[in-house]
């Protein structure tokens, strides 16, 4: 009797660890569209592994996309997000309950970061947010650009939807330890700021927001921009410039 309930015991403790793992490790992305040679790692030190195509992301990876990679992830909910050339983005938290609700964080270190959000629907919509050094860009159904450059400064620009733009310091669940803030920003406060269609704001490298402007996609030829707008254009049968 005592060694039958011993290998239940372990039997059962196998299965608990199991479960735990995969818990853990469940991919919560996708990689949809690859160009070039980008990697993956579980740190941004490495060690790192060739991307393919529908490979899956688990949280706490990061993408290093090289001089001339390019990343599209998709995640649970729909919603994606591309990464352009010499680019470096870890995915932090991806979380999806029931009832539309979720809980995404993911921080891009340098580079462009194109998102397209999808709506949410019902109470207690959840976040879905994007870390820089120097700002938190918060989204609730949205199509958005973000460079982040090696300067530490921030650039926002948005196609579709709002965005909320905060200094990490005063963001819902931001943690200066997650975000490694630089002692030379500055720690002056700043409200939230939000941005409509077709508005930018830039964020200097000492952390200090400039004022919100209009910008014309059309006229300003950003082949970065274009390339995602056709993109867009392609998956959801309608260019999201038009009205």
């Amino acid at each position: 009797m005592k060694r039958k309930t011993a290998i239940v015991t372990a039997l059962t403790a196998i299965l608990i660890f199991s479960f735990n793992l995969t818990v853990h490790g469940k991919p919560v992305a996708e990689i949809t569209y690859i160009k070039g040679t980008p990697l993956l790692g579980p740190t941004k030190d490495g060690p790192w592994e060739i991307l393919s195509k529908r490979m899956p992301v688990t949280q706490g990876q990061v993408i290093k996309t090289g001089k001339t990679g390019i990343v599209e992830i998709t995640l649970s909910d729909k919603s994606l997000m591309r990464l352009a050339p010499e680019t470096l983005y870890q995915l932090d938290k991806a979380v999806f309950l029931k009832k539309k609700k979720r809980m995404f964080s993911a921080r891009l270190l340098f580079g462009k970061l194109w998102a397209r959000v999808s709506k949410t629907i019902g109470p207690g919509k959840g976040s879905f947010d994007i870390k820089t050094l120097t700002a938190v860009v918060g989204v609730r159904g949205t199509v958005y650009n973000v460079y982040a450059a090696l300067d530490r400064s921030t650039l926002v620009s948005v196609y579709k939807g709002n965005v909320g733009v905060a200094p990490p310091i005063i963001a819902k669940g931001a943690h200066r330890e997650e975000i490694s803030w630089p002692t030379e920003v500055s720690e002056k406060k700043w409200e939230e700021i939000i941005l409509g269609r077709l508005q930018r704001l830039y964020i200097g490298s000492d952390g200090r927001p400039g004022t919100p402007e209009s910008f014309d996609p059309v006229k300003e030829k950003d082949e970065w921009a274009e390339w995602n707008l056709r993109q867009d254009a392609m998956q959801t049968g309608a260019h999201i410039l038009e009205k």
